[in-house]
């Protein structure tokens, strides 16, 4: 299955997850560049082009991060299937999968959260989406 790892960071943890997502299975990936002034966007791989989609992104405000809400704005017909991680300093998943339920149409496949603090301790299992 060809997959396609998207992830924004703000203060690194959402992307040492997104590193090991990416060290663990055979994909692609992007790091969404975020300009926050133009609330702009930028990327590389059109997610058509895969067949899963691993989506991971800071929680804001019991919310997916505003660089993810864009995102899936801009392509959310391209996204066939999906899993979820989101970071957080404690809530915020159920949020999170309601903007990616609202935006592509379904559930994720998986949804996962971690705290910052399991984080920087590498005390994370993400065995859900790297055994797909």
């Amino acid at each position: 299955m060809n997959t396609l790892v998207v992830y924004y960071s703000k203060t690194g943890n959402t992307k040492k997850v997104a590193q090991s997502v990416i060290g663990g299975i055979d994909c692609e990936y992007d790091e969404l560049q975020y300009d926050e002034k133009a609330k702009s966007i930028s990327y590389a791989h059109d997610p058509s082009d895969f067949e899963h989609i691993i989506l991971l992104s800071p929680v804001w405000a019991f919310s997916l991060a505003e660089p993810m809400k864009l995102y899936l704005a801009k392509e959310k017909g391209k996204i066939k299937n999906y899993d979820l991680i989101v970071t957080c300093g404690a809530m915020g998943l159920q949020g999170c999968v309601k903007n990616c339920e609202s935006a592509i149409g379904k559930a994720p496949d998986n949804a996962m959260k971690f705290k910052a603090a399991k984080v920087k301790s590498g005390e994370y299992d993400l065995s859900p989406v790297l055994q797909r």
